[in-house]
């Protein structure tokens, strides 16, 4: 039993020791009862399965609990690609969840883009490497702050939306199973 908890708790490496420590505690919790049921080690173990598909689905389950973004949530979702996720997650995870990160730290720097910019505009300094431009259109300096805002806001919330589809995408691939 001890065993099968190590490779447990090394297939969740990627959670916190405290998050680690509860689900190991709850496992063996789980194999103890079903110990003094009158079931042996093996048909214990035989029930619970593998212990890559339980780590998945633990795992699974700690990272989709909420979707609040954090860089510790993060590295927990590609530790789910490059183990669990298999062909298609591996590309399909990464891809928007960097793409979630990368869209939700530039919709904080566009509006900031935006203040320096105007503050120049007011300073009457123009800042020429602070552009926007969406096709044909270019905002005079008095609509560069309203636009940077507009723009930031929507890819920040793009940005959380991708961060919540990757969460329900890595909770749909990591079914829960039954431990009784």
């Amino acid at each position: 039993m001890d065993y099968y908890l190590e490779k447990i708790e090394k297939y969740l490496k990627a959670l916190s020791f405290s998050e680690r420590n509860d689900i190991v505690k709850e496992i063996k919790s789980a194999m103890l009862e079903l110990q003094n049921t009158g079931l042996t080690t093996e048909q214990i173990i035989e029930r619970l399965g593998k212990p890559k598909e339980l780590a998945k689905e633990y795992l699974g389950d700690a990272i989709s609990k909420n979707s609040k973004f954090s860089w510790r949530k993060f590295a927990a979702v590609f530790t789910f690609c490059s183990s669990f996720a298999g062909a298609i997650g591996m590309f399909v995870l990464p891809i928007i969840s960097t793409l979630s990160i990368a869209l939700m730290i530039s919709g904080v720097i566009t509006p900031i883009g935006g203040i320096i910019k105007f503050v120049g505009y007011l300073m009457r300094y123009d800042i020429t490497g602070i552009t926007i431009q969406i096709g044909a259109f270019t905002p005079s300096p008095m609509q560069f702050l309203p636009t940077s805002i507009v723009i930031g806001l929507l890819m920040f919330l793009l940005g959380k939306v991708l961060w919540r589809l990757t969460i329900k995408y890595i909770h749909a691939i990591s079914q829960k199973k039954n431990m009784a």
